[in-house]
């Protein structure tokens, strides 16, 4: 078994500290880190908007300006469509594969009814299931903030 070296880079200590940043900040605001997403990319698509239209194109950059406005201002109404959506067609793709598995067996029936369970959170509770999302999402950013610093992450292939 090959041991892993703590690896003090730049790289990785710059890593290690946005993962943990990232994943504290998901832990603590939860769904609540939404709002700070929407208004981050809202003013960057302003901002890009404002640079296209001096810069480069007149109809490009308004596009872009009322997009960061929308997401401004509809940000979170956009995401509950998403999030009804998204439930929705988990709850038909697990009812799908679970009819497709059923001469398979019970371990075969796992995932399909874990995809239907976590459609269903999403159409009838998405801010709750939100938060649980946002927890594990936490929970592998602070764990890659580990990683970093072995120069390794869970996003790399083996």
């Amino acid at each position: 078994m090959a041991k892993s070296k703590l690896s003090l880079s730049m790289t990785n200590i710059l890593n290690c500290v946005l993962y943990a940043v990232i994943g504290i900040l998901l832990l603590i605001f939860k769904a609540g880190s939404l709002d700070i997403l929407f208004t981050i990319v809202g003013i960057l698509f302003i901002a890009l908007g404002v640079y296209d239209v001096i810069m480069k194109s007149l109809i490009r950059g308004v596009i872009e300006a009322v997009i960061g406005i929308v997401i401004l201002v509809c940000g979170w109404t956009i995401a509950e469509w998403v999030l009804l959506i998204f439930g929705i067609l988990l709850i038909v793709k697990g009812a799908l594969d679970l009819i497709q598995n059923l001469h398979r067996g019970l371990i075969a029936w796992v995932m399909p009814i874990v995809t239907i369970v976590l459609g269903v959170l999403l159409v009838v509770s998405k801010f709750q299931a939100l938060d649980i999302i946002f927890i594990i999402a936490g929970i592998i950013f602070l764990v890659n903030a580990v990683l970093a610093l072995f120069g390794t992450s869970l996003s790399k292939k083996r």
